[in-house]
């Protein structure tokens, strides 16, 4: 029963995130995404604060450069998903960021020399291959470049999220980290835009509210609940939900509808990935939520 709730918090915060996803594209329609960026870091980093605060989980262990790194790593990784999504729709930018896992995975291999089992490779070059079908990167005339790279660019960046994030989990609880890190990405979206109310209407800073706490504080709240119920590694493979329902959620609230080929595409990627997680996930460490 135990795991089984833990298994729900984690489709519980791939659902949210998914939602968020589509919500801030709408938002893009009145803001820049960098703004939204900004405004989402810093209303986040309030609320889990807030709570870290109260849960008395505000100890760095003297790791504060660690965690500014750590938080530069999730300002980035926000920022060139908001691009990717702005520039090749929400279901292709949410696939394109979800192969984060796959990079975390030749990282383990090459530079810290894990072993990593052969069907981590198949399942590998499998989300590989539906990246280039929901990309479509034949089509070389209606090939979004900009939008790929920033694609990839946040897939990289989760990587090394990631990465930080296990290396802190060692000394450090999740909502610690999380609360850190969010602390410093607004520091630093502050440092890179200067900081002004949007003169928007109330519809859009209900979006930016969603984004900043329903669409982000809650759900990192409750996959941190997820990973002390259940196995990190089934955890991990439920997230995996969270393209689909953005897909399906910015089909029917955007009208951004895919192609059969971009559906097969993300099917293969979330079964690639879904399969990466469940063979090479650590258990040990505490490692921080995904950021999107």
């Amino acid at each position: 029963m135990n795991e089984r709730t833990g298994l729900l918090y984690a489709l519980a915060a791939a659902l949210l995130f998914g939602v968020s996803g589509a919500v801030a594209a709408d938002t893009f329609q009145s803001l820049d995404p960098l703004r939204v960026a900004q405004l989402r870091s810093v209303l986040a980093a309030l609320a889990l604060g807030a709570v870290a605060y109260r849960r008395r989980r505000t100890a760095h262990g003297g790791k504060l450069l660690h965690l500014a790194f750590f938080g530069s790593l999730l300002a980035a990784v926000t920022i060139t998903y908001y691009w990717a999504i702005d520039r090749l729709g929400v279901g292709p930018g949410v696939t394109l960021q979800f192969i984060g896992p796959v990079f975390v995975l030749a990282w383990m291999r090459v530079v810290q020399r894990r072993r990593v089992g052969g069907a981590a490779w198949v399942a590998a070059a499998i989300a590989v291959s539906g990246i280039a079908l929901v990309t479509q990167a034949w089509d070389l005339k209606e090939l979004d470049l900009l939008g790929i790279l920033a694609g990839l660019g946040a897939a990289v960046s989760l990587a090394a999220y990631l990465l930080v994030g296990e290396h802190l989990g060692r000394s450090m609880t999740a909502l610690a980290m999380t609360a850190y890190g969010f602390a410093f990405s607004s520091v630093i979206l502050l440092l890179a835009v200067p900081f002004r109310i949007p003169d928007v209407g109330g519809v859009v800073w209900g979006q930016i509210v969603w984004i900043a706490l329903a669409g982000t504080a809650i759900p990192f709240l409750l996959e941190i609940a997820a990973v002390k119920r259940a196995d990190p590694g089934r955890v991990g493979v439920v997230a995996t939900s969270e393209p689909v329902i953005a897909t399906a959620t910015a089909w029917i609230a955007l009208g951004q509808a895919l192609s059969l080929v971009q559906i097969v595409g993300a099917a293969l990627v979330i079964a690639g990935v879904a399969t990466v997680q469940a063979m090479t996930h650590s258990v040990a460490p505490e490692v921080p939520p995904s950021v999107v």
